[in-house]
């Protein structure tokens, strides 16, 4: 998680980019962040391909398939997309690891790189 507290942002947090760099969602959004469920999840990465690519929220993980609530804007295209219905909101959604962050940049970074 980011050193700084949520008191110090201004502003919303409206881009890709700044998202990750801060490591938080934007305070605009109103609807809950998603969340798949693992046991439920037979890794087709449908969910992947439908999100959108300004949000950028699901990522695969290798056996499993995640989806990183500060970038998701609770918008359900990849519940819309998944086949076997293991999408759900995230009312209680905790902050992602920072395991998890690193691997994001890294994927970020070479999409930019494409």
């Amino acid at each position: 998680m980011s050193m700084q507290t949520e008191e110090a942002f201004v502003t919303p947090a409206t881009s890709l980019e700044q998202r990750i760099t801060e490591r938080r969602r934007n305070d605009e959004w109103k609807k809950e962040p998603r969340r798949i469920e693992a046991a439920e999840c037979i890794g087709c990465d449908s969910c992947m391909r439908a999100c959108p690519p300004q949000f950028s929220a699901v990522y695969n993980l290798g056996l499993d398939v995640v989806i990183v609530p500060e970038l998701c804007n609770g918008c359900a295209k990849c519940v819309q997309a998944c086949p076997v219905d293991c999408i759900y909101p995230d009312a209680e959604w905790k902050p992602t690891e920072e395991s998890l962050w690193t691997y994001v940049e890294g994927q970020e970074n070479f999409r930019a790189a494409q």
